[in-house]
């Protein structure tokens, strides 16, 4: 999704805000957003087509406050967590709500 659909988006006034996945990767300093969208999760793109990266997450909240957007999941995903503390199988990715 382009950065520009998404504030087409929230001021079209539909009664819902898009869900924000803020996602960090382990060993990335990067922070990617995704918009789910119709039970799908879209990259959020600027308009050259690239993925909109943020060092920060109060760069996050700077883009998305003014939209009416007030929390985002924080999705961090660790491919090296590969078993929890019991020895059991882990997903590797924890989520967890973060206002704005």
């Amino acid at each position: 999704m382009k950065l520009s659909q998404l504030k087409h988006w929230t001021q079209a006034n539909t009664g819902t805000l898009p869900h924000c996945i803020v996602t960090s990767y382990a060993g990335c300093a990067d922070y990617l957003m995704e918009v789910e969208y119709k039970h799908h999760l879209e990259p959020l793109k600027n308009d050259a087509g690239e993925m909109v990266r943020f060092q920060t997450l109060d760069q996050v909240g700077e883009l998305l406050r003014p939209l009416g957007i007030t929390s985002v999941t924080l999705r961090v995903t660790d491919p090296y967590d590969e078993f929890s503390p019991d020895g059991q199988f882990s997903s590797c990715r924890e989520d967890m709500t973060i206002a704005l």
